[in-house]
């Protein structure tokens, strides 16, 4: 299967009309809230609602998590 890279330009652009018609302070604000919460032993989902809900993208609040969490390293025996 290949994908027509003109979908790849397509998707590029709906994220820069997508990142310019958003509130960028509420987007950072539900972001500073996710990772405070993050950082303790609150319920996240509430926090990410309200971010997808000032258009975060997904990328932006798997990135906060990431920065709290780590990222899964997979250990190798031999």
């Amino acid at each position: 299967m290949r994908v027509d890279p003109q979908v790849g330009e397509l998707q590029k652009k709906k994220l820069q009309d997508l990142r310019a018609g958003r509130d960028n302070a509420k987007v950072d604000q539900s972001l500073n809230a996710l990772k405070k919460a993050a950082s303790g032993d609150e319920n996240l989902m509430p926090y990410i609602i309200e971010a997808v809900k000032e258009y975060a993208t997904l990328g932006e609040i798997c990135g906060i998590l990431r920065e709290v969490f780590g990222e899964y390293q997979q250990s190798v025996i031999l």
